[in-house]
């Protein structure tokens, strides 16, 4: 299962000094096999945000990373890291090589 957050530009928040300030809008957050689902759940799960005016289809869906997904990312990066680590060496470091984006994985996993 993955995890998306829906937001809109609609709308406008207020302030804690009660000022109207234009910006996102969360919706929700809703998790779905897939992005095409996100919209059909959340409109399920949550009938009032059209209720009262947000468009649901122009809304922005985004795919955030749930610990489920880290870990899946985390036992792929241990599974290739020797392997990858040592080509890398031995190609001399290129630019272009799969270790530097194991590398970034590895960071983003490590990220709370």
């Amino acid at each position: 299962m993955n995890s998306y957050l829906i937001y809109t530009t609609e709308g406008f928040t207020e302030s804690p000094e009660n000022i109207e300030v234009e910006n996102c809008q969360l919706l929700g957050r809703i998790n779905a096999e897939n992005k095409e689902q996100t919209r059909t759940l959340l409109r399920k799960e949550n009938p009032w945000i059209e209720e009262i005016g947000f468009d649901i289809d122009s809304a922005f869906v985004q795919q955030v990373l749930t610990p489920e997904n880290k870990k899946d990312i985390k036992q792929l990066i241990e599974y290739l890291w020797k392997d990858e680590e040592k080509h890398f060496e031995e190609s001399n470091y290129p630019q272009d090589h799969i270790f530097r984006i194991v590398l970034k994985l590895n960071q983003l996993c490590e990220e709370e």
